[in-house]
């Protein structure tokens, strides 16, 4: 390898060097790359940025909206060993396809000051063509701003009970976004597309009192990264981007501008039915009847309340139709028929993943309300389809 080495290298200073185990550099990778730019026309942004200083790789991802930015302390596991500080930008797509494919083994990779870069172990060794690391875009700062911690848990089910309602088209840019609302006591999610909302909240101490609508495609892509245990998440917020801390790994995404709509006007204050119902056994009548609406405009659904049973029901002139009866466990109020898209009850029941729901209505033609019931921190609206 020295002969291939002062071959490869003639003539050109090593500015970096570095060995590592690949299953380490591999992750950094992975939780990194969630960030590079898929489209664009300055090619640096499809890169990813690797920091090597004294026992220490700084990997980051970048593109203008979204940025990743993750640690690796050397380590007996990694067997980190830093020969040559320095930094270098490569091509994402060709950089983790090279280092998923090498043994797993020690890595080392060593850059001349071309920013021609040789990724090397034992028996193979590739060169990829670099980016000068100057030419990398600044991750935005977050000096002196105030925070709140949450557990890891917590906010991965805030995000997994709110997202999916996000608006999916820029037609109205803000509500492709989580309004996220913080008052000392309590933090709130919130996600509607104008025809469903949903909302969460937990109880904090002591939190700072602040709003910004977070793009829901970056928090659901931080939903990917988060700890499945009780670890403490920290959260920054400037004017103009919020920041995660995870541990080693830091998540940036840039805030919507915009006033997003006072989402509290819409929930109803009264209704005229109430009922609760099992949720899986809701759940599965709607999934089934679904399997006939999918082919019509809004995923159409029936539903009629009648004394102590719900029947849902579908039905398609080319496919056919379906009808399923279960039993109410409670119901107060009058009798109803209303109609819905099957896609939007489905995924507000999952949100809930409630053993017994409580849906409130008033009218065939008026947003009804879906709870875990018992729990007021969750709340799923749907507004209906027209019944003809």
């Amino acid at each position: 390898m020295a002969e291939r080495d002062a071959e490869t290298w003639k003539g050109y200073a090593i500015v970096m060097r570095f060995s590592i185990q690949k299953s380490a550099l591999m992750q950094a990778i992975q939780i990194v790359s969630k960030a590079v730019a898929v489209r664009t026309t300055k090619q640096v942004l499809s890169g990813i940025l690797l920091e090597v200083s004294n026992q220490e790789i700084v990997a980051t991802a970048y593109d203008m909206e979204l940025g990743i930015q993750t640690r690796i302390y050397a380590s007996d596991d990694n067997q980190l060993t830093v020969e040559q500080a320095g930094s270098i930008v490569l091509p994402a797509r060709y950089f983790s396809e090279v280092i998923r494919k090498l043994p797993d083994t020690v890595i080392t990779m060593q850059v001349a000051n071309n920013y021609m870069t040789e990724i090397s172990t034992a028996s193979v060794e590739f060169h990829l063509h670099g980016i000068d690391a100057e030419e990398f875009p600044k991750l935005p700062t977050f000096v002196g701003v105030q925070g709140l911690q949450i557990q890891a848990s917590m906010l991965d089910d805030l995000i997994r009970t709110t997202a999916f309602a996000t608006a999916n088209t820029e037609v109205r840019p803000i509500l492709t976004g989580i309004n996220v609302q913080c008052n000392h006591e309590r933090l709130t999610f919130t996600a509607t597309d104008g025809l469903r909302m949903a909302t969460h909240y937990v109880h904090l101490t002591d939190a700072p009192v602040w709003q910004a609508v977070i793009p829901g495609k970056s928090m659901l892509e931080l939903s990917k990264i988060l700890p499945t245990d009780d670890s403490v998440v920290e959260l920054y917020l400037t004017e103009s981007h919020s920041l995660f801390v995870i541990g080693d790994t830091r998540f940036y995404t840039r805030l919507i501008d915009g006033t997003y709509p006072d989402t509290s006007r819409i929930i109803p204050t009264s209704h005229k039915t109430e009922i609760t119902a099992a949720g899986q056994a809701l759940l599965g009548a709607i999934d089934r009847a679904a399997l006939i609406a999918r082919d019509r405009d809004n995923h159409m659904v029936r539903m009629e309340i009648q004394n102590d049973t719900i029947t849902v029901s579908s039905n398609s002139p080319e496919i056919g139709n379906v009808s399923e009866t279960i039993t109410v466990e409670q119901k107060t109020g009058d009798d109803l028929q209303i109609a819905f898209n099957a896609r939007y009850v489905l995924d507000a029941l999952r949100a809930l993943d409630a053993a017994q729901v409580t849906a409130r209505f008033n009218g065939t033609t008026q947003a009804f309300v879906i709870e875990k019931t018992g729990d007021q921190t969750m709340l799923q609206l749907i507004s209906p389809v027209l019944w003809r």
